[in-house]
C-alpha cells in the first residue's frame, strides 16, 4: 500500500495521487530596461535546462520587441533595438519545475 495524501473530487474521482507531480516556482527574475536595445543574464539558476521537460518559463511582458535565449542554467532576456517606444519596459521571468 502507497502512502501519502489523496484527494477526491464530489463525484469520487481521484483529482490528485501520490504519483502526481505538482508544478513548483523555482525562481522569480525581474528588471527594468529603460531603453531599447538592452539586455539582461541571468545565470546560476542550478539544474535548468529547457530541453529537460521538468522545466517550464513564463515571461513577461510577451511582447514583439522582446525575446528570451535559454542557456544551460540561466537566460538572457533582451529588448530590440527596434521598439519604437521610449518608455521603460518592466519585465520578469518566473521559473517553474515540476
Amino acid at each position: 500500500m502507497a502512502y501519502g495524501l489523496k484527494i477526491y473530487d464530489a463525484s469520487g474521482n481521484v483529482r490528485l495521487d501520490t504519483t502526481d507531480r505538482q508544478v513548483k516556482v523555482n525562481s522569480v527574475h525581474q528588471g527594468v530596461f529603460t531603453a531599447s536595445g538592452q539586455s539582461a543574464t541571468v545565470t546560476g539558476i542550478t539544474g535548468f535546462d529547457i530541453t529537460d521537460p521538468t522545466w517550464s518559463i513564463d515571461v513577461l511582458p510577451i511582447s514583439l520587441y522582446m525575446t528570451l535565449t535559454t542557456t544551460s542554467g540561466g537566460f538572457t532576456i533582451s529588448r530590440s533595438s527596434d521598439d519604437p517606444s521610449t518608455l521603460s519596459v518592466f519585465w520578469k521571468v518566473i521559473v517553474f519545475r515540476t
